[in-house]
């Protein structure tokens, strides 16, 4: 991702001389994507939608990084960064200026770093950097599976993360902190994940618990193999989440969440993936996923299971090495008491073709 860098080290020195030797740094950065999309059975007679909507690669945000280098191989970090809706210029989450990321931390060349404030659960963290064949980039269409079995729909704010590489081997564990008066655990988040991935073939694995703000919690872990022998690249992975608090059938249904911690909701859920860079410019993605569920809260007082797949499939040309026009197509079919999750109760399919800018 190219970048614009803006020294701060003149203000810094212009109010406080004493820290004129240390060495800092802000990048902005960020990408605006949008999309022209057709929506098949958008509604639940069936009704057809063509929109200016947001992209399918990545969603349209800005942020700022920051560094200072305190010396010894330590700098402070921070990072700051809103999302947005390209179309109309509003903000993806509404009253929330730093909607994504909002952390400060340190880090160490020989320790790893550690990072306080609002960011993503270690497994969401490593599904975004390529563990998940879309990277969690497409239409909410078809986002539905790492976001609800990922442990994601808490939103990971107020958590403490560590993270530490060598070479091919990576770690990370984090909490977050539920900030409930009387109860340490309500609210809270606590999470970790591992990946080793050299090349050709890595895995990663990961575990997620959080908790509402009455103490039911959802618990996910989820196991994910890459293949990458040069110009293809493979992935399958496996995911299983019990939801106490009824968060994923409120997500995925568009219901209030209703808690159970008598007949949670389970799921068991699969991906698979291959892409294939023609040339370095010329690049084709398709990725399935599936989930096989149970106690599926539909409506109020109905349970039963059901069963939701999705097909993806994404091509992405650069014109540069900012720019990219794409085409991409979905299915999306729903069975059992998994028919609510879409609004004609039974299929979706979609299509649209957009441009990305990254700077």
């Amino acid at each position: 991702m190219n970048t614009r860098h803006y020294g701060w080290a003149g203000l810094v020195l212009c109010s406080l001389p004493a820290l004129a030797l240390a060495q800092s740094s802000v990048t902005l950065y960020g990408v605006a994507d949008v999309s022209l999309r057709y929506l098949n059975a958008a509604t639940p007679h069936g009704g057809n939608q063509w929109q200016l909507t947001n992209g399918a690669i990545t969603q349209s945000r800005w942020g700022m990084l920051g560094t200072e280098d305190l010396g010894g191989g330590l700098a402070a970090i921070f990072r700051l960064e809103s999302g947005f809706n390209l179309p109309n210029g509003t903000q993806s989450s509404s009253g929330v200026l730093f909607n994504r990321f909002a952390y400060v931390g340190l880090t160490s060349r020989t320790y790893g770093t550690l990072t306080l404030g609002q960011q993503n659960n270690p497994v969401y963290e490593y599904l975004i950097e390529g563990w998940d064949p879309l990277t969690v980039g497409n239409y909410k269409q078809n986002a539905w599976l790492p976001i609800a079995f990922s442990g994601f729909l808490r939103g990971e704010n107020n958590t403490a993360m560590y993270r530490y590489r060598n070479g091919a081997f990576s770690a990370s564990a984090a909490y977050g902190f539920g900030n409930v008066t009387g109860n340490f655990a309500n609210g809270s988040m606590k999470g970790f994940a591992v990946a080793y991935d050299p090349s050709p073939l890595g895995a990663e694995a990961g575990y997620t618990e959080t908790y509402n703000a009455t103490g039911q919690k959802q618990t996910e872990y989820n196991v994910q193999l890459r293949y990458r022998p040069g110009a293809p690249e493979f992935w399958i992975g496996y995911y299983h989440s019990t939801d106490e608090t009824g968060s994923v059938d409120a997500f995925l249904n568009g219901n209030t969440a209703i808690p159970s911690a008598t007949s949670p909701r389970k799921d068991n859920a699969f991906v698979a993936g291959g892409a294939y860079q023609f040339t370095p410019a010329l690049r084709w993605t398709n990725a399935f996923y599936y989930d096989l569920a149970s106690h599926v809260l539909s409506a109020p007082g109905s349970a039963g299971d059901g069963k939701r797949y999705a097909f993806v499939t994404l091509l992405e040309y650069s014109l540069s090495k900012r720019t990219t026009i794409y085409a991409t197509a979905d299915f999306n079919r729903v069975t059992g008491a998994a028919a609510s999750e879409l609004p004609n109760r039974t299929y979706q399919i979609g299509a649209g073709t957009g441009l990305r800018v990254r700077f």
